[in-house]
């Protein structure tokens, strides 16, 4: 005992843990399964969109759920492209957070800039280890780099493209997206619903839930 108290002192062991993004938001799960969430521009990882889902998918389906705190500072959404380098680190992180809680399984979902920023992310990092990728309110803009529309056929994992359909810029930019509709390529435009579905997130919620249980 005492020869492993001695190398114990001289060869110290230094454990790590993991940690959480700052001012992301974690619920723990019942599965081995998990989400993390990218909220839109002018919002925050508690509000519109992230919130019923991931509220719902921890509640209903037993998922860990990771809401981030993306970058929030501009006006210009073209702005957020020098901000890429740090959300794709964030990304990083929280899968690596994800993992140390036991998650084997891990899907990405974005809305409007969020989505512009996560699909960058899939883009540039074609092996990270997600499963499944959902877009919510995906546009486009002068920055290719984070234009969600542009990015989406690059995209090689199954996704699930949602929009308000009573929007009709969201509508026109589904519209270019369509020809990628294939089996692993999913659209569901949400009758009558805006650009961050006020009203209609329940049926988006079972729409989603459904998609992951797949």
């Amino acid at each position: 005992m005492r020869r492993l108290s001695l190398l114990a002192l001289l060869f110290p062991i230094y454990l790590v843990a993991a940690s959480m993004p700052e001012k992301a938001l974690y619920l723990q799960g019942q599965s081995d399964k998990g989400i993390i969430l990218a909220h839109g521009k002018g919002m925050n990882p508690d509000f519109k969109v992230v919130k019923p889902l991931r509220l719902a998918l921890n509640k209903d389906i037993g998922f860990h759920t990771l809401s981030l705190q993306m970058p929030n500072q501009y006006e210009g959404y073209e702005d957020y492209e020098k901000e890429q380098p740090k959300v794709d680190a964030m990304i990083d992180q929280a899968i690596e957070f994800l993992h140390s809680k036991g998650v084997k399984t891990i899907y990405l979902m974005g809305h409007s800039l969020g989505a512009g920023m996560t699909s960058s992310y899939l883009v540039s990092h074609p092996d990270a280890p997600i499963a499944g990728y959902i877009a919510i309110g995906c546009r486009g803009n002068k920055s290719h780099l984070i234009s969600c529309t542009d990015n989406m056929g690059k995209i090689k994992i199954k996704t699930f493209d949602i929009w308000g359909a009573g929007n009709s810029e969201d509508a026109g930019y589904a519209a270019l997206r369509a020809p990628l509709v294939n089996e692993h390529y999913r659209q569901y435009g949400v009758e009558g619903a805006d650009h961050v579905l006020d009203g209609s997130m329940e049926f988006v919620v079972e729409e989603v839930e459904g998609w992951l249980e797949q």
